[in-house]
């Protein structure tokens, strides 16, 4: 089974270095997969039919050699369904030589996303959407013979029994689905959930697990880390479908925290324990004097949308944050992460501090210590993001009228 990552989120995007570390993360903890596909580049997405520049390909041909050494596949993906007319030849053969100079790079398997775009007929001929999208795959796949193609659909979550049946149906057998859950950030994923699928699919589903992502937060200018382990996944996922990547966060370094408890899922099936394998993380990412304090540091930390509980800080236990705060700051001797957790431990030292009535002004875009609150609405949460409302406040948590984003 192919298992790993897939660099999917919208928002800023990792940098070389970023990429390469994570490479070696990757093949340290057992994910043997990296596919590259951020939204925010835009010529995976928006300027799909432009070339690339010879700085990136040179660049990319790095990356598949890093990911070699390392043990990790790295797979190239690209995003033409915002405009790609389905039925034409022009489209088609852009689309086919800009995956083959990544081909010749040494990638072996490739990546269409169909996801996130309007669910248009673009072209003639097609009676279906499902049936555009899958002659598109099947051609690229007929064409390029890749060792494998794995595809994002339109759509991707739950199960949308008209358009997968129709979907499996048209696609060549040996083609990868890709599928979230019965939602877009699935709070749980059951074995009844993947045996729906796929019969709706015809064939075992690819799950893109979007967890530790946390781009809904990002992109509106929020700081919300996800750091808490994987929780509510099928004891036996791992036999029970094609493939499985994990969407991390904007934070490379941060990501790598929640990456391990996945690689542990996978790894343990029924015998996954998700806090003994939290702290495996920290000890596997954070160096020796720090590990007390990030795990206390985690405590306040920890929320994520499959379970939003978290410590809170108040007047009794402000001395102790402000002690935890100093001491992450003072032994995290990995830099990157500590950059990438500093607006929260800020945050956080305010919180203590207001607790204690001190005359302090609060961050209210960053959010931490029990303040687990997505930016949009009621509806969205229930129907599309979780399947439910996930939205928690504290004490200190004051209602602006800026916080109405959605």
């Amino acid at each position: 089974m192919f298992a790993g990552i897939v660099e999917g989120f919208y928002g800023p995007t990792w940098d070389f270095v970023g990429r390469v570390t994570l490479l070696e993360f990757l093949g340290r903890v057992g994910l043997g997969l990296y596919i590259y596909g951020p939204k925010w580049d835009p010529y995976h997405r928006l300027r799909w039919r432009s070339p690339y520049s010879v700085q990136f390909i040179d660049y990319f041909s790095k990356l598949v050699n890093a990911g070699r050494r390392y043990g990790v596949e790295v797979v190239f993906s690209l995003s033409p369904g915002l405009d790609i007319d389905y039925s034409s030849d022009s489209d088609l053969r852009l689309l086919l030589r800009k995956f083959e100079v990544f081909l010749n790079l040494g990638v072996e398997a490739i990546a269409l996303f169909l996801d996130d775009i309007p669910p248009v007929v673009r072209g003639r001929g097609f009676k279906s959407l499902a049936e555009a999208q899958a002659t598109l795959a099947n051609r690229v796949y007929g064409e390029l013979k890749p060792k494998a193609l794995i595809l994002c659909p339109t759509y991707y979550r739950g199960v949308a029994r008209d358009y997968m049946s129709e979907l499996g149906r048209f696609l060549d057998p040996e083609i990868l689905v890709m599928w979230t859950g019965p939602y877009v950030c699935s709070i749980s994923i059951s074995e009844e959930d993947v045996r729906r699928v796929t019969e709706a699919l015809g064939r075992k589903p690819f799950i893109w697990d979007n967890y530790p992502v946390n781009d809904y937060f990002t992109c509106r200018g929020i700081t919300r880390l996800h750091l808490g382990p994987i929780k509510n996944r099928a004891a036996e996922l791992a036999e029970a479908v094609s493939g499985y990547v994990a969407n991390p966060a904007n934070q490379v370094e941060a990501s790598k925290i929640p990456l391990y408890t996945i690689a542990e899922m996978l790894r343990s099936g029924a015998k996954y324990d998700p806090w003994r394998s939290l702290k495996e993380a920290v000890n596997l990412v954070v160096n020796k004097p720090a590990r007390y304090w990030f795990s206390r540091f985690l405590e306040f930390n920890k929320a994520t949308f499959m379970d939003v509980d978290e410590e809170v800080i108040n007047s009794g236990n402000a001395s102790e944050v402000l002690e935890v705060v100093r001491n992450v700051k003072d032994t995290l001797t990995n830099k990157e992460l500590l950059r990438e957790i500093d607006p929260v431990l800020n945050k956080m030292e305010a919180i203590a501090r207001y607790s204690r009535g001190e005359d302090v002004v609060l961050n209210y875009r960053v959010q931490t210590a029990g303040e687990y609150n997505p930016p949009m609405s009621d509806e969205h949460m229930r129907n599309e993001m979780f399947g439910d409302v996930v939205r928690r406040t504290p004490w200190y948590v004051k209602t602006y009228p800026e916080q109405k984003w959605w």
